[in-house]
């Protein structure tokens, strides 16, 4: 049969392990084991596969009838509070709604991630809800074709990626800025110092940026350090810059773990977050109270962005209609000020 045919009738599997120069069982299992064919050869099949239409018109749906009633959920970093939290509400959510979740930490590692999608794929879940370890907006593993050929949706948490066929919940970072800006105007601030994530993330940049358009002329300086959204990374270049320069007026910390890593480089350097210098955190700092700490912060509702996400999962999972989306939650400023010593 002539290429040409396949569109003036069914595409069958066979077609696919013909283009391929594969047998039909190998065809098979890189659909429903992609873990077991070679990366050279499932690479040839999927491209046999998409070019003569085969899984997203014809397999795609049949192979995936079935419900599994199951959601896989991969985090960068379930030690990190926000998406610690944000997994077991997620998880919670998704048995209200009479789905079981799979679990998986990625520890910021693209090697891990790869090997956990390919997993999630093979426990046929019906959709994977990712938030990606990397914050480039452009990151663009190949999972992500595989994904789109075998009709598993899925939702993008917190970093954004510009793929298409994915749905997201994020969070504002933009107006994350503009808040915590606007209250360090209210407070009178003079000199800032913003902690931030890489210099290339998204995240990093809009808060950054949100910062400075709500400061602008109103502080006589901000000094921008450049770390990543680790509380290790984040100590290091505050404790780099208090061993060159005076301690700001405020400091701002772009997520919770640089926040952390604040405070111990000012613990370090015997300086008092009560009364020689103020921290403003995009994130909350889970637990800080009980050690005395009360900081004014930007909070995020993760209820809501748990309610959505799963939400959205179920929707694209039960229904073939259901387009990708995009859902924005905007974060709440908590003003909790320091007490001051008399």
């Amino acid at each position: 049969m002539k290429l040409a045919d396949h569109k003036s009738q069914k595409v069958t599997l066979e077609n696919v392990a013909a283009l391929a120069n594969v047998s039909k069982i190998t065809a098979s299992r890189a659909f429903s084991q992609p873990d077991k064919v070679h990366p050279e050869t499932l690479k040839r099949i999927l491209e046999a596969a998409d070019k003569i239409g085969y899984v997203v018109n014809t397999v795609a749906r049949s192979l995936r009838a079935k419900s599994s009633k199951t959601i896989g959920i991969v985090t960068p970093d379930m030690g990190n509070p926000f998406f610690g939290g944000l997994a077991k509400l997620m998880t919670q959510e998704a048995y209200h709604v009479g789905y079981d979740t799979l679990v998986f930490d990625s520890y910021e590692s693209k090697e891990n991630e790869a090997r956990i999608i390919e997993k999630l794929i093979g426990y046929n879940v019906d959709a994977i809800i990712l938030s990606v370890v990397s914050s480039d907006r452009f990151y663009k593993p190949a999972y992500f074709r595989q994904l789109e050929l075998l009709n598993i949706p899925v939702i993008l948490v917190d970093r954004e990626v510009d793929i298409k066929q994915c749905s997201g919940v994020y969070i504002d970072n933009l107006d994350c800025g503009l808040q915590a800006g606007r209250f360090l105007q209210s407070q009178g601030a003079k000199k800032v110092v913003i902690v931030s994530g890489p210099e290339d993330s998204n995240v990093a940049r809009d808060r950054v940026t949100g910062l400075n358009a709500a400061l602008q002329s109103s502080v006589d300086k901000v000094d921008i350090l450049y770390a990543d959204f680790l509380m290790d990374e984040a100590y290091k270049v505050t404790d780099n810059y208090l061993q060159h320069h005076k301690a700001p007026d405020y400091f701002v910390g772009c997520n919770n773990q640089i926040s952390l890593g604040i405070i111990k480089a000012c613990i370090k350097h015997q300086i008092s977050l009560r009364d020689d210098v103020a921290l403003f955190s995009i994130d909350e700092v889970s637990y800080s109270s009980i050690y005395g700490f009360n900081f004014p912060c930007i909070s995020h509702d993760l209820q809501e962005i748990a309610w959505q996400v799963i939400n959205m999962a179920v929707r694209r999972a039960s229904d073939d209609t259901a387009k990708p989306a995009k859902v924005i939650v905007r974060g709440k400023l908590t003003a909790i000020l320091p007490e001051r010593a008399l």
